[in-house]
């Protein structure tokens, strides 16, 4: 055997060091190196994890074996959900007073005794049927026999008792129109004025429709006004 050849073997650099390996060697290292790391030594990772973002808000851990993460979500939705109800709530009873203290005004100024029932009136789904009827019946309940609490001429010559006073009187011609005519399929809260003359009011006469559009537009109006 050559001694120069067992020679230049014994001499030869056969350790690599980080700086001689190929750059996607090295990055590998590093990697292993660094799960090697956490793995070991997890305490002191995750403390570093901590330092490195308390600054930067809460850290969020994901478990799929623990759900109170979800149940934090879970609840979360829910209390928005019951804030957003909470919000509509409060803007529908807002806006249901200003219409009561507007409507309330209106009244008033038409020296109508339904004036007092402005809050129950705004209430009703034909609330603005129910006053331009009024109007036409007994100019807005001015006239009319208050024993039967009924300002609408229901009933023609034999008035129905409708309550004690207008207060009952309004819920009561609100259920009327909601279920009468009780044999036709279009009730009277669905008709206009002009498919109600002839039929409610009997004889027919367009001054009855005409008391009752009037009267009926502007609360239209006031409505509209404090949208």
């Amino acid at each position: 055997m050559n001694p120069d050849i067992v020679r230049k073997i014994k001499q030869a650099h056969l350790k690599a060091t980080f700086d001689t390996l190929a750059r996607h060697h090295r990055f590998f290292l590093i990697i292993f190196l660094i799960s090697l790391f956490t793995t070991v030594l997890p305490h002191i990772t995750y403390a570093q994890a901590i330092e490195q973002n308390e600054n930067n808000g809460p850290i969020l851990v994901f478990d799929s074996g623990n759900s109170d993460y979800q149940d934090y979500i879970d609840q979360l939705n829910l209390d928005m959900n019951d804030r957003y109800y909470r919000d509509q709530m409060l803007q529908h009873a807002l806006r249901q007073q200003r219409l009561s203290d507007a409507l309330k005004t209106y009244l008033q100024e038409h020296r109508s005794p339904l004036a007092p029932y402005a809050p129950v009136l705004v209430t009703l789904r034909n609330w603005k049927k129910i006053i331009a009827l009024s109007n036409a019946e007994s100019t807005m309940c001015q006239r009319y026999p208050q024993a039967t609490s009924n300002c609408w001429g229901v009933g023609g010559s034999n008035l129905w008792e409708m309550g004690d006073n207008l207060g009952q009187g309004v819920i009561a011609m609100n259920r009327f129109l909601n279920l009468y005519p009780r044999h036709s399929a279009l009730k009277y809260h669905e008709m206009t004025f002009e498919q109600m003359n002839g039929l409610y009011k009997q004889p027919p006469a367009q001054h009855w429709v005409d008391n009752n559009q009037i009267v009926y537009d502007d609360l239209v109006a006031m409505e509209k006004s404090i949208e």
